[in-house]
């Protein structure tokens, strides 16, 4: 009979395994949608011998989830190698682990060898700390939140042509020479444009400084110094502190790479003096970054360096970008150039068609950064 066929076993073995097809697909449809992403955040290994990771910009992602308790973003370190020439490693060996998604924290020396594992599409990169012009104007998924050292340098040549004086000791980072060459090239143009200054150019590799054996390149009578480098290293503090001796009257001014609490800890008096430019603004002069700042020291302990600024900003940038509905890095990199505007804890953020940001600096003495309790 005819009903005897719609309930043989084949046809209930079939009706069952379309209805296995048919959940797998549906939670396959749901994971796409709302189950995790894992997202890489840099975390620098030391670039000096002896000193210890700097937690900042993870402190900053882990802040951020706690916050937003129904993110699907989920947290995995990218470790970024003290050498440049290991950096495309560290990152292809996140893409064989099936991770697509990165807040990348790389220095230009690390962040330019490492832009073609963001060529085709299986990784994109928001950058919040990587400035070179050998990073500008490609067709990548490597989007920066900073803006590249053209604008950068001419904001800090402005400065100091607001500052008085004629002589000017330029102290230049070996370290990390894809920044540092270009930048001077772009600072001494700009400075140029007053006609005022002398400059006394000089190199110096930062985190090798010692006092007793370099002392001798901040002697001079200047008026002002500007130390070309930064990642934050403490020992630049020191360095400041020593010119500052040697200079008593002259003012510092530093790159956004040297804005940190721990600079200024080591600068001791010198700490008074120094000016720093940075694309973010002192927790003094806005709100939201003194009440970001405020949560973390009660949350951790500690004052972050400036990048976990960007950090924030970048998840928020890709976690907005999950809950409309992109789901690979082509999708994201989609969303994120296609909106004119993206509003931000700490303001707007604008993308050209290559994922570049135009500049928009802020100059401040760098004791501005420094704890509640210090201020």
């Amino acid at each position: 009979m005819p009903g005897h066929a719609t309930s043989s076993p084949a046809w209930i073995a079939g009706a069952a395994a379309a209805g296995v097809a048919l959940a797998t697909g549906l939670l396959w449809w749901w994971q796409e949608l709302h189950g995790p992403v894992l997202v890489a955040v840099g975390v620098d290994e030391p670039l000096v011998n002896g000193a210890v990771i700097d937690p900042s910009d993870r402190n900053a992602a882990d802040f951020y989830l706690e916050q937003h308790p129904r993110s699907r973003i989920r947290l995995v370190d990218h470790f970024n190698p003290a050498d440049p020439a290991r950096a495309p490693a560290s990152i292809a060996t996140l893409k064989r682990r099936g991770i697509a998604l990165f807040v990348s924290t790389q220095a230009s020396s690390h962040a330019v060898p490492s832009l073609p594992q963001f060529s085709d599409g299986r990784a994109l990169a928001i950058n919040v700390s990587s400035v070179s012009t050998a990073l500008s104007g490609h067709d990548d998924f490597f989007l920066r939140i900073v803006p590249d050292l053209r604008g950068e340098q001419r904001a800090i040549a402005a400065e100091i042509n607001r500052l008085p004086g004629r002589r000017l000791l330029v102290l230049q980072d070996t370290g990390n020479r894809v920044y540092t060459d270009p930048a001077f090239r772009a600072f001494a143009t700009a400075l140029a444009t007053s006609g005022r200054w002398q400059i006394d150019h000089r190199e110096i590799a930062i985190t090798h400084f010692n006092a007793r054996r370099d002392q001798h390149l901040l002697d001079g009578g200047f008026d002002a110094l500007y130390v070309l480098g930064g990642s934050f290293v403490p020992i630049i503090g020191n360095l400041c502190q020593l010119f500052h001796i040697r200079n008593p009257g002259a003012t510092i001014v530093l790159t956004p790479w040297a804005r940190s609490p721990q600079v200024v800890a080591s600068a001791g008096p010198a700490a008074a003096h120094i000016r720093v430019v940075s694309p973010y603004p002192s927790r003094r002069e806005d709100p939201r970054v003194n009440a970001f700042l405020d949560r973390f020291e009660r949350r951790f302990g500690y004052t972050p360096y400036a990048m976990a600024l960007g950090t924030t900003q970048a998840l928020e940038l890709l976690d907005r970008a999950l809950a409309r509905g992109a789901r690979s890095p082509v999708a994201v990199r989609r969303q994120l150039l296609a909106e004119k505007e993206h509003r931000t804890s700490f303001g707007a953020i604008r993308f050209d068609a290559f994922g570049d940001v135009r500049p928009r600096y802020h100059a401040f003495p760098l004791a501005g950064v420094a704890p509640l309790a210090a201020r």
